[in-house]
C-alpha cells in the first residue's frame, strides 16, 4: 500500500496478482451477462427487477473494494487520475443509446438523460487529462459522473414503472452491457475514486 497513514508500498508481486484476479473476476462478470442477455434470460425477468441489478452491480465490487486490502492497495497504485481518465470510455455508452434512440427502441427521454449524461462525463474526463491535478477537481468530476447515473437509473425506472415496454431493451444483448457492465464498474470507480480523495496525499503534486 501506498505510504500514506502509515502504510508502506505494496509489493509489486502482489499487485500483480491482484489485477490478474480484477481482470478474471471482470471477465466472468461480462461473460455471464454477455451470456444472460444474449440468451434470453434476462428478458424473461420482470423489468423492475432490472434495476435493482444495475444498484447491485455498482454496491458489490463497491463493498468487495472496502472488505479488500489488496483492492483497496491496487486502487491507491492506479492512483485517482487514471481512475478519472477511466471514464471516458462512457463514450461508448453515448453512441450505444443514441443508435437504439434513433430507431425507436429506446424512449427518448431516456436517451436523452443516459446519452448526453454520458457524453459530457466522458469529455470532462478526457479534459482531466490536462487539467491541473486538483482534488477540487477530482471531487467536483466524480460528484457529476455519479449523478449522472442516479439521474439516468431513476429515469429507466419511472418510465418502467409506467409501462413503456421499450425499456424491455435495457435487457438484450448487446446493449445490457452498458448497464448491468459498464455501469457497475463505473459506479463503482466513482465510489473508489470518493474513498481515495479522503487520503491527504491527494494534494501531492504530481499526483499519479
Amino acid at each position: 500500500m501506498s505510504a500514506a497513514g502509515g502504510r508502506g508500498p505494496a509489493d509489486p508481486r502482489d499487485l500483480d496478482a491482484t489485477k490478474r484476479e480484477v481482470l478474471a473476476s471482470l471477465g466472468i462478470w461480462g461473460a455471464a451477462v454477455s451470456a444472460a442477455s444474449a440468451s434470453g434470460l434476462l428478458a424473461k425477468l420482470p423489468p423492475r427487477v432490472v434495476a435493482p441489478l444495475i444498484i447491485g452491480g455498482i454496491a458489490l465490487p463497491a463493498i468487495a473494494y472496502a472488505r479488500s486490502p489488496k483492492l483497496k492497495a491496487l486502487a491507491r497504485h492506479v492512483g485517482i487520475h487514471k481512475l478519472s481518465l477511466f471514464h471516458t470510455w462512457r463514450v461508448v455508452g453515448t453512441a450505444t443509446f443514441l443508435v437504439y434512440g434513433s430507431k425507436d427502441e429506446l424512449p427518448s427521454a431516456f436517451v436523452r438523460n443516459a446519452a448526453w449524461g454520458d457524453l459530457a462525463t466522458s469529455v470532462i474526463a478526457g479534459a482531466l487529462a490536462v487539467l491541473p491535478r486538483r482534488r477540487s477537481t477530482y471531487v467536483a468530476f466524480h460528484l457529476f459522473g455519479l449523478s449522472d447515473f442516479i439521474v439516468a437509473l431513476a429515469t429507466g425506472l419511472s418510465l418502467t414503472l409506467r409501462g413503456d415496454a421499450r425499456m424491455r431493451t435495457i435487457a438484450s444483448f448487446p446493449l445490457a452491457l452498458i448497464p448491468l457492465f459498464g455501469v457497475g464498474l463505473s459506479g463503482a470507480a466513482h465510489l473508489i475514486a470518493f474513498d481515495l480523495l479522503r487520503e491527504p496525499s491527494i494534494e501531492q503534486p504530481g499526483l499519479s
